[in-house]
């Protein structure tokens, strides 16, 4: 009898376990905590059709109810009832796997704890322990034009402790598994949402020698102001994400989106998602923190390998940069250098401090077995250390990508071709054409897309729509004796007006070049570009032309407000429809404000003998 009555402690104790579980998820749910921000932040609710929420996270494994994707109710009540399982142990238990959550809602409903299971979550405690959170950085890798799958830049948090070193702290970065990195497939299935985006989290000086060694992208760092408790609150968060997926798409639940999650997990009450417009690149993400204040003082610059390298080189003649290579390469023994005395102590010194940068660039891009660069970095280290200290380099930061024009741009111009006079209306959501002012852009690099032109003809033809650019890319990179990188540039253009004869005709083209650039002077590039092109339209000959051409200017700044370009085209088609074209273009702009400025353009075109001017002046609006 004993026995039995002993034994109905445990159904006893697992039935009011039971009753606790139930009541405490319905008073979750009757008190509205499903409604809460707070709530919304931590599950990425974000608002859908009818009144309706829907999460930004794909991941079944996020979810402790089947439908809490789309019921933030269903997904609290579940979720509060997980918080009690007892057939789940250590990390894998929904306190420890949902930790950002059974904190809050511990707090929100005063949970006692002495009913529910206390499992120890070695995980998370480990994380903390090694990476002993106090504060957050905001890190922009510039854009890496010359790699499709980095051409806007890039966004990611760096955690700091009280380490004196930044090396030894942690970066959480947000990016998509993709197998592929460029190509039309890569392309269609950014757009679609087909790679899956992840949180990760590493040592910083990992993304260090991946952006500033590997892929020669300056970095800039923008301190953030949160308190060690909410840089812990954004920790226990990511936790939770650890190994969830989000569909990724390039426009825009892309990083930069994702990361802003993060930030308003650490704030939740400061909306930062609602500052963005409907698509977003990275450098959103920097506007959007610094609009709120979450970003104080000013921004640290982090020159890239390559800038390191650029510099010291500028402060050499072309006989002592020979020097540096044969150096880098092995063909000039250090100890030579030092003993020429020929050459000044201080220019030595340079030389041999270019040698060394160029040795761990050359290895960090895997162009220098392991053996040979321990080697020819040693001797050329040696061989530095007789030369004595020499004062800092003075390598001057450019201007921050966050001072920068907006990416949108909206244009308004008149002008006339030939004998018919205009009005035009350009718009374009993202993101920097060539001729915009270069303030807080790479100089040579543009990305323009869904950029659209209408005209108002005023010789009786009215409104009709000028042209459509689907997609145009243009990497203009120069190349030295040091860096020998391939110039590019992309154009799909889904509508266009084109004049043939006296008539104009629509078409849709696309064109692929290569080519060369070089700096010839302080803020101007001269390039050349060749490639083939193909267009289509009914009035064409059999409805297409294929052919293939070259281009070829010079571009730069004439002053600090006042850029100018200056291109030549020649264009040959046929199989399909059989023309040349032959065009010189004369484009200036005059930067008016950071966010306005004056274009000029002048063209000059010979198509199959019919010659056609045209000039038009435009005030561009950037926002």
């Amino acid at each position: 009898m004993a026995l039995a009555f002993f034994a109905l402690f445990p159904r006893e104790a697992d039935a009011a376990t039971g009753e606790y579980a139930e009541s405490l998820a319905e008073r979750a749910v009757s008190t509205g905590l499903h409604e809460r921000r707070e709530w919304h932040v931590l599950l990425h609710y974000r608002p859908a059709l009818l009144g309706r929420f829907t999460s930004l996270v794909d991941d079944p494994a996020f979810f402790n109810s089947p439908s809490g994707k789309d019921d933030p109710g269903e997904e609290l009540r579940d979720t509060v009832k997980a918080f009690f399982r007892d057939d789940l142990e250590g990390d894998a238990h929904p306190q420890c796997r949902f930790i950002a959550r059974y904190r809050w809602l511990s707090k929100e409903l005063s949970i006692d704890r002495s009913k529910l299971p206390a499992p120890e979550c070695k995980g998370y405690d480990e994380l903390i322990l090694n990476m002993n959170p106090r504060s957050a950085v905001l890190v922009f890798p510039v854009s890496h034009i010359n790699s499709p799958a980095s051409m806007f830049g890039h966004t990611l948090l760096r955690i700091d402790s009280d380490r004196e070193s930044t090396m030894f702290s942690f970066a959480v970065n947000y990016s998509a598994v993709t197998p592929e990195t460029s190509g039309i497939l890569f392309a269609v299935k950014g757009l679609t949402g087909a790679y899956k985006g992840y949180f990760g989290v590493l040592p910083y000086y990992e993304k260090i020698k991946e952006y500033s060694f590997l892929e020669n992208r300056d970095m800039w760092e923008y301190s953030l102001d949160f308190t060690p408790e909410e840089v812990e609150r954004m920790l226990l968060h990511l936790w939770e994400l650890k190994d969830i997926y989000s569909d990724y798409y390039f426009f825009d639940e892309n990083c930069s989106y994702n990361l802003l999650l993060a930030l308003e997990a650490a704030r939740p009450e400061t909306d930062l998602l609602g500052l963005l417009p409907p698509w977003v690149i990275p450098m959103d993400t920097v506007r959007a923190v610094k609009k709120t204040g979450m970003s104080f003082g000013e921004a640290r610059y982090r020159p890239s390998k390559a800038s390191r390298i650029r510099h010291i080189e500028g402060l050499l003649d072309k006989g002592l940069r020979a020097a540096a290579l044969d150096l880098a390469s092995g063909a000039l023994d250090p100890d030579e250098l030092v003993r020429d005395e020929a050459v000044p102590r201080d220019k030595r010194a340079m030389v041999l401090d270019l040698a060394s940068e160029y040795v761990q660039y050359r290895y960090a891009k895997r162009k220098l077995p392991k053996e040979e660069y321990t080697a020819r970095y040693i001797g050329v280290l040696g061989a530095r250390s007789t030369l004595g200290i020499l004062p800092a380099y003075d390598l001057r930061a450019p201007a921050p990508p966050d001072v920068g024009h907006g990416p949108a741009r909206l244009s308004i111009g008149v002008g006339f071709r030939d004998k018919s006079e205009f009005a035009s209306i350009k718009l374009r959501p993202a993101n920097h054409a060539l001729m915009d002012p270069q303030e807080g852009y790479l100089p040579g690099a543009a990305i323009t897309f869904l950029e659209g032109e209408a005209r108002y003809d005023f010789d009786g033809r009215g409104l009709q729509a000028e042209r459509l650019t689907l997609l145009e890319i243009i990497s203009i990179s120069p190349r030295d004796r040091f860096f020998k990188p391939i110039s590019w540039r992309v154009t799909a253009n889904a509508l266009q007006k084109e004049y043939s004869g006296e008539e104009p005709r629509t078409v849709a083209g696309i064109s692929a070049d290569v080519g060369l650039s070089y700096g010839q002077w302080p803020g101007a590039l001269v390039y050349a570009f060749a490639g083939p092109e193909a267009k289509a339209g009914r009035k064409l000959d059999k409805g297409y032309a294929l052919g293939a051409g070259v281009k070829a200017g010079v571009i730069g700044k004439i002053t600090e407000r006042w850029k100018a370009q200056l291109e030549f085209i020649a264009l040959a088609f046929g199989p399909g429809d059989s023309h040349d074209i032959l065009a010189a273009e004369l484009n200036q702009t005059f930067t008016t404000g950071k966010e306005s400025a004056v274009m000029l353009n002048l063209k000059r075109e010979d198509f199959d003998g019919f010659y056609s001017t045209e000039a038009a002046i435009s005030l561009n609006l950037y926002y």
